[in-house]
């Protein structure tokens, strides 16, 4: 009960963030649309994120195990702030070493109107990098937090920070992009003095980063490097989609950044905040009993995706009408509209594979294997390279659509296979395979019981919305209860 309540907040508060976050880029979509200036700032973004996530992965997946078996002492402390250096060293690196080559580069172009896009990306990119770096810091302050599950803490200065930077937005109705990139970033800034402050005096106080040649230090980088090299690939495989949609045409960049703004809403509400809460306690069962762990493994995917097939099943019935409620105003069109839905259906389709491969890579990593998601996303990235290259010469904008699903069912496969090998397969597939089943029956009868509400009532479209989507929760969590209410609460 204790950690469903704390879910709770932990949800609910997210939602406020996410709906800040929403309106905030419906403004932008109202100043900018589809623009060649909103295409570069959603590239610049793009960049800046997959920068700092080669290594920031790291934070999760090397840190917080760390973390749970840390005492409080002068030498555990100071292998925290050396492996915490190494990762913002390397972070700071990998920037600099990218302005530099990209502004070499730039200096010897001829002028072009792409030319003039990708000066225009750059800078934002630069305006944008400082937060997304701040950010970093932000996010091994939050890891001390989430280890000793002071999750709402997070939450709260998230939500600050969002308003922060939408009523800057909205107080300024003709902003240029370049203001709008210094208050994201400025945001960012902002949360991580509040996350520093609110770790003052803990345990993980600050302590001179001496510890080098540690022989726990080194396990740490160990761990470490084969988990960057699946974070290089797989930051590729996001970056890889927008370069190629940029040839197909302006504004497509934009699309993809207004659908995936949507479906970060229910990755964040369920699966980032799932699968953080709950790392530390599968790490901890597989360090103290496999057998345990396994079954909290399939426990923890079900669980999730009781929540994540529905949404995308929703977002099928929902989602143009969603798109239209949000973004369709100024220079935001119905045509547009209509793209934005289709990368939206394809995008959310990925989500339930994504679940089962977030929580198959961590348990490697509590088992302390990191060497097989590196081999995972290796095979991963060519195929889906493969297939975008191969794909979009008769698929055209839809092979880029279809890509991010591509990945995810091939790294499932593949992950599972491993996984089922290092752990045996006792009850393993039967419990994913059969309750993913029941989702997918329930979340089918939810879609039937909006179509036929989609028919026969037509108000005005924000009042359709609201009463389609009661309806839809209504009817799904009865069948739920009907159906999984013994399975979900008695674990």
């Amino acid at each position: 009960m204790k950690f469903y309540k704390a879910f709770s907040w932990v949800l609910l508060l997210t939602m406020f963030v996410q709906i800040i976050s929403v309106l905030r880029t419906a403004l932008l979509a109202k100043n900018f649309g589809i623009s060649n200036a909103m295409d570069a700032f959603n590239l610049a973004n793009t960049i800046t994120v997959c920068i700092v996530n080669v290594v920031g992965v790291a934070v999760t997946t090397v840190l917080i195990p760390y973390l749970t078996k840390m005492k409080d002492t002068d030498e555990d402390r100071r292998i925290l702030h050396t492996f915490n250096t190494a990762i913002l060293g390397s972070t700071f690196v990998l920037m600099s070493v990218y302005f530099i080559g990209v502004g070499i580069y730039m200096n010897f172009q001829q002028t072009t109107s792409e030319l003039s896009f990708q000066k225009l990306t750059l800078y934002l990119t630069f305006l944008l990098g400082i937060g997304q770096y701040v950010r970093l810091i932000s996010n091994i302050q939050t890891a001390y937090l989430q280890v000793e599950n002071k999750f709402i803490k997070v939450k709260i200065i998230g939500f600050l920070t969002s308003v922060f930077s939408f009523i800057y937005i909205l107080a300024t109705p003709n902003i240029s992009i370049e203001a709008a990139a210094i208050c994201f970033s400025l945001a960012y800034i902002l949360e991580s003095l509040y996350l520093v402050f609110a770790n003052w005096g803990n345990k993980y106080r600050f302590a001179f980063p001496s510890e080098w040649r540690n022989i726990r230090f080194k396990e740490l980088m160990k761990l470490t490097l084969p988990i960057i090299s699946t974070s290089i690939l797989y930051q590729v495989t996001i970056l890889l989609p927008l370069v190629l949609v940029r040839f197909f045409g302006e504004g497509y960049i934009s699309s993809m950044a207004y659908a995936n703004q949507i479906v970060a809403i229910m990755q964040t509400l369920i699966l980032l905040n799932l699968v953080t809460m709950l790392y530390p306690t599968l790490s901890r069962a597989f360090q103290k009993n496999k057998e345990t762990a396994k079954k909290r493994l399939v426990f923890f995917i079900n669980g999730c995706n009781t929540i994540m097939i529905p949404l995308v099943f929703g977002t099928v019935m929902l989602g143009q009408l969603l798109v239209k409620i949000l973004f369709e105003r100024g220079n935001f069109t119905a045509e547009t509209t209509q793209t934005v839905y289709l990368f939206l259906v394809f995008i959310s389709a990925s989500l339930p594979f994504v679940v089962i491969r977030e929580f198959i890579f961590r348990a490697f990593y509590s088992l302390g294997d990191t060497k097989t998601p590196v081999k995972n996303s290796f095979i991963v990235i060519f195929i889906q390279i493969g297939f975008l290259i191969i794909a979009s010469l008769f698929m055209g904008i839809y092979a880029v659509m279809l890509s991010p699903l591509v990945a995810a069912v091939s790294s499932v496969i593949l992950g599972f296979n491993k996984l089922n090998k290092k752990i045996g397969r006792i009850d393993f597939n039967y419990q994913l395979l059969k309750r993913h089943l029941i989702t997918i029956f329930n979340s089918l009868i939810m879609c039937v019981a909006i179509y036929i509400a989609k028919n026969n009532i037509k108000i005005n479209p924000l009042l359709d919305f609201i009463i389609y989507l009661v309806l839809g929760i209504v009817v799904y969590a009865s069948l739920t209860y009907l159906f999984q209410r013994k399975y979900l609460l008695t674990k």
